[in-house]
C-alpha cells in the first residue's frame, strides 16, 4: 500500500490541476457566461470530502479494502470533475 502522504499529495495534485485548469478557462475567457467559480468550489468541496476519508481510515479494520472504496469513489468524482472542466473548453 503507498503511503498516506503519497495518497495526500496525489489528491492535492490532482483537485489542484483541476482548479488551475478551470481559472486559466477564467483567464483566457473573460466574458464567458460560465459560472467558474461555482466549480471551483465544488472541486475543493470534493477534495476536502476526499482528504476527510483518507484521515479517517484510522477507524476501519479493514484499511486495505478501505484505501479500495475510497480510490475508486475518488476516481469517480475526479473523473465527473473532469468532464465538466473540459466541456468548459468545447
Amino acid at each position: 500500500m503507498a503511503s498516506i502522504r503519497d495518497l495526500k499529495k496525489d489528491l492535492k495534485y490532482a483537485f489542484g490541476d483541476l482548479v488551475e485548469q478551470v481559472l486559466l478557462f477564467k483567464i483566457v475567457n473573460e466574458d464567458s457566461k460560465h459560472n467558474t467559480d461555482e466549480l471551483i468550489n465544488e472541486i475543493y468541496a470534493a477534495y476536502e470530502e476526499a482528504l476527510n476519508k483518507v484521515n479517517a481510515h484510522r477507524k476501519q479494520k479493514d484499511k486495505k479494502a478501505y484505501f479500495k472504496k475510497i480510490n475508486a469513489e475518488i476516481d469517480k468524482t475526479l473523473e465527473g470533475l473532469s468532464e465538466r472542466v473540459n466541456a468548459l473548453f468545447s
